[in-house]
């Protein structure tokens, strides 16, 4: 599957956060005021990156906003001509949604997401534009384990499934995020992935930097931040077509981690690739 040239489903994508919560870089996070000199260099360090080890990123462009996220997205539609992600507050995602379809980006666009609880203003709005490419969040605290996800995509006769639901509205480019939450669900979403990909064609993946953010103060105290972020980022790139690794300053130690992998990755068989829904 391509997005505006970039292929998931093959090597790892790396999606890297910026503009997120309590970034350094934003001045004024209800205006959407941010270092443009700082934010540049950290995209084009990821570029660099990207050529280095020849694993594909994009961006996950946060805001808590309408205004804020509209100025971003007319940023980043400057500095890269690669897809992005649409995050952050249901209220700014709307609003730059409507704004990226007026300015002719939405080919560009990545929604996210689509899930169990989105607005009808969402939903209408989705449909409306023609959106066609999304991140479908797999997780429900109703629905964890890996059948119960695989539910949660499904359809159990109590819930619309969430790849019928996204299908309703359009949606014909589905990343599906089998979303981690602590280190120990690393587990279950290890399973769940592979679940998934067995029963699915659509890329799958998952949000390692969740475990970090979410791990308790005192493992990450006598934890080394590098070695715990390179370690979950290598176990969850595993299974995955594409992976949320975090704040993208991190873009080293994701990349590099990435390109271990991915190494290893091309190592097993043929029929191991097969078994595993590895391409």
């Amino acid at each position: 599957m391509q997005i505006s040239g970039v292929k998931f489903g093959d090597k790892v994508v790396l999606i890297g956060s910026i503009f997120y919560s309590k970034h350094r870089i934003v001045h004024d996070v209800g205006k959407g005021i941010f270092d443009r000199d700082r934010a540049e260099k950290l995209i084009k360090k990821q570029e660099e990156l990207e050529d280095r080890f020849r694993i594909q990123g994009i961006l996950d462009v946060v805001a808590e906003s309408g205004e804020a996220l509209i100025n971003y997205v007319d940023f980043i539609a400057e500095v890269t001509d690669k897809p992005f992600i649409l995050d952050g507050y249901v209220e700014a995602r709307v609003a730059a949604l409507k704004h990226a379809a007026e300015v002719g980006l939405l080919d560009r666009v990545i929604y996210n997401s689509i899930n169990p609880i989105n607005t009808k203003e969402e939903v209408k709005l989705i449909q409306e534009l023609g959106v066609k490419n999304a991140v479908i969040f797999d997780y429900d605290p109703a629905y964890t384990s890996p059948h119960k996800r695989l539910m949660l995509l499904t359809g159990d006769g109590k819930k619309e499934g969430l790849i019928p639901k996204a299908k309703k509205l359009g949606i014909e480019n589905m990343l599906i995020d089998v979303v981690p939450t602590d280190l120990k669900s690393l587990g279950e979403v290890m399973e769940s992935l592979l679940l998934v990909k067995s029963t699915f064609e659509h890329p799958a993946g998952c949000g390692p930097a969740n475990v970090s953010y979410y791990m308790a103060d005192f493992l990450k105290k006598e934890l080394d931040v590098k070695i715990l972020v390179s370690s979950v980022d290598s176990i969850a790139q595993l299974f995955s077509d594409f992976i949320f690794y975090g704040p993208i300053e991190r873009a080293p130690i994701a990349f590099e981690s990435a390109y271990v992998v991915e190494e290893v990755k091309e190592g097993l068989s043929v029929e191991f690739h097969k078994l595993m829904g590895l391409g």
